[in-house]
């Protein structure tokens, strides 16, 4: 399968500013990972015998990396469309949006420098399979490749939901992952105690990254399955005791009634991916549904939340 850069240069008088708003508006697309590029600030007499267009950079610029499927000519068209929305009246920033197209070992190889182990909650950390590290005391260690599923833990939206689960996924609970990704959630399930973890995605190359990372972290198939589709249209009388969602507020929003056919009498629902801006509306929206916010967490523009029954 072959990737899909699209990498937006930039200039501005406030590049902290723009580089915070230009790798949230890729986040919001589903991308967890991003690569940031800077100008360099001198340049050694030793490199003038190389191109000087590809080795002079006098721009910012972040890149964000998508599958080649049938749906990139549209997810072209409406990052276009939404970028030039978001950014076309700031006066202060001069764009250019470009998009390449590289093979899958092309991708790889490059992207793969950019991942280090961090540590993205109290107690996970997330390993990179091509890197060494030896885990504090405490500490719960996640062993993960991206792949082409572009879950990297490395996101905000991603240690908020792991810190919620931190608190509410306990010994031989029964988890549910709703648009699981790279399967980031469900191995963190694991390692929490959960008996029995179920994830769901509608995308293949996320189902095929999250099964590979489940093995990566030896956790077998008789306590962890991966479906292909949409939440009902694959879970058949199954009742959860948590069910994990990290996605866009909107896709929440549709999905409610149908997590709560999902969710035992006195289980959990676990939401992260919510900006600041969706908060009121969610928060009206789960009460619609009988539904009460236990807990909130907050870092930055984004919010996690924790419900149950009322």
């Amino acid at each position: 399968m072959k990737a899909v850069e699209v990498k937006v240069i930039f200039d501005s008088d406030n590049i902290e500013k723009y580089q915070k708003e230009i790798g949230d508006f890729f986040y919001s697309f589903g991308v967890q990972g991003l690569k940031l590029e800077e100008p360099l600030k001198e340049k050694n007499a030793l490199d003038f015998y190389k191109n000087e267009k590809d080795f002079l950079m006098i721009n910012y610029s972040i890149s964000a990396y998508f599958p080649l499927n049938p749906y990139s000519e549209k997810r072209e068209k409406l990052i276009r469309e939404k970028f030039e929305e978001n950014f076309s009246k700031n006066e202060d920033l001069v764009y250019q949006v470009e998009f390449y197209l590289h093979d899958e070992e092309d991708y790889e190889n490059g992207w793969k420098q950019y991942f280090f182990t961090q540590k993205i909650s109290e107690r996970f950390v997330v390993k990179p399979t091509w890197r060494e590290y030896e885990p504090l005391d405490g500490e719960l260690v996640i062993e993960l490749d991206p792949g082409k599923a572009f879950g990297t833990g490395t996101h905000p939206t991603t240690s908020l939901a792991l810190k919620l689960m931190e608190k509410y996924v306990v010994e031989n609970c029964k988890v549910l992952d709703m648009g699981t990704g790279s399967g980031i959630l469900m191995i963190a399930a694991n390692k929490l105690g959960a008996s029995e973890i179920v994830g769901v995605d509608i995308d293949d190359s996320a189902v095929e990254s999250a099964k590979e990372n489940l093995a990566q972290n030896k956790i077998g198939k008789n306590s962890a399955k991966v479906y292909k589709g949409h939440l009902l249209s694959v879970i058949k009388e199954e009742k959860f005791d948590v069910v994990v969602a990290n996605i866009l507020a909107d896709v929440l929003i549709i999905f409610l009634k149908d997590i709560r056919e999902v969710l035992k009498e006195r289980g959990i629902i676990i939401f992260s991916g919510i900006i600041n801006e969706k908060y009121e509306l969610m928060k009206n929206e789960v009460e619609k549904h009988g539904l009460q916010i236990m807990k909130i967490e907050k870092d930055g523009d984004w919010v996690a939340i924790a419900l149950n029954q009322k």
